[in-house]
């Protein structure tokens, strides 16, 4: 709220409140494997991602694919989420929004 009380003394007249909870769980893969091999030249590299990617979920002992999402609490988990939010950054900042950055990851 002190966040919001700000941009309103600085007249700004719409507050947005984006929850990217649920955003983690539901990362498509392609879009991210292409993302990361723009900058990623090494294909054993993006194939060893896309692997990490794609391991699957153990649930109730039971090994599930999975074919969205980034696995949670992994080494890769933040900087992969980062990269992929990163355009969402520019965007709002090129568009002159004022945001706060609030997540586990970021």
């Amino acid at each position: 709220m002190k966040q919001v009380n700000g941009y309103i003394k600085q007249n700004r007249k719409i507050a947005v409140d984006v929850d990217l909870s649920k955003f983690f769980d539901r990362v498509n893969h392609d879009l991210l494997m292409t993302k990361l091999a723009i900058q990623i030249k090494d294909k054993r590299l993006l194939k060893l991602i896309g692997h990490y990617l794609r391991a699957g979920i153990l649930e109730n002992g039971q090994l599930k694919p999975s074919t969205e999402g980034v696995p949670q609490g992994g080494p890769l988990s933040p900087l992969l989420s980062n990269i992929l939010l990163d355009s969402l950054d520019r965007k709002l900042e090129k568009r002159n929004h004022k945001f706060k950055i609030k997540s586990e990851y970021r």
